[in-house]
């Protein structure tokens, strides 16, 4: 375990994420982004104008719509650690086909904005905008 969350959760917080009892990544002690071997990793690509323009919760929901259209990258690697603006979810390797990944993720999304309106989770914007491998330094 090791890589960065887009998520901040304070550890006063850490043992009420409801939901996620079965994503090993997440406990009394611990919340980082698991390892890319222990999840499957469904990515929704933000664009770049949101870091400016929008809320937390606006983000949060610009997501749900990209999975369940399946705009969303299923993939091996949490892309927002390469560099890209995007959101990078975690969904246990236990989850099986594909429908059933991005099933999972459109839930997990809609109990992060739960979080996030009651305050409990915000989001890490270095993480989400800060990362970009593309900039071009003058």
């Amino acid at each position: 375990m090791g890589q960065d969350s887009v998520f901040i959760v304070p550890s006063e917080h850490l043992d009420g994420l409801e939901g996620f009892e079965d994503a090993g990544w997440v406990g009394p002690q611990l919340w980082e982004d698991p390892d890319n071997d222990k999840a499957h990793w469904i990515t929704v690509i933000i664009p770049q104008e949101m870091e400016n323009n929008h809320s937390e919760e606006d983000i949060m929901q610009y997501m749900p719509q990209n999975v369940r259209t399946q705009r969303a990258i299923v993939s091996a690697s949490a892309m927002h650690n390469l560099g890209m603006v995007c959101i990078s979810l975690p969904v246990p390797v236990s989850t099986a086909s594909t429908t059933a990944i991005l099933a999972r993720a459109e839930a997990d999304v809609y109990k992060w904005l739960k979080f996030i309106r009651a305050g409990i989770v915000t989001l890490d914007w270095k993480v989400i905008f800060g990362r970009q491998s593309w900039a071009i330094e003058p």
